[in-house]
């Protein structure tokens, strides 16, 4: 899942960063009030998924982001 972040547009990673974050702040709502959650593992998860679509925007921001090269890294090549 990492990687794929890689392959989406700016625009697409800042829509699953504001979702991602939505989604989080219900969760710890939900659990200010309940006191309990049904999957806790989830509230770890959206935190890494957040931390993983910034790093790919700063990444690009810097100009540092990994570039796919076209010409088939890591074939051989004749000689």
């Amino acid at each position: 899942m990492a990687s794929s972040y890689h392959e989406l547009s700016e625009e697409n990673l800042l829509e699953q960063l504001d979702q991602a974050k939505a989604e989080l702040r219900e969760l710890r709502f939900a659990f200010g009030i309940a006191r309990s959650l049904q999957k806790p593992a989830r509230v770890n998860q959206l935190k890494k998924n957040v931390a993983r679509i910034k790093t790919v925007l700063r990444a690009r921001e810097l100009g540092i982001a990994a570039q796919k090269e076209s010409s088939g890294k890591g074939k051989a090549r004749k000689k």
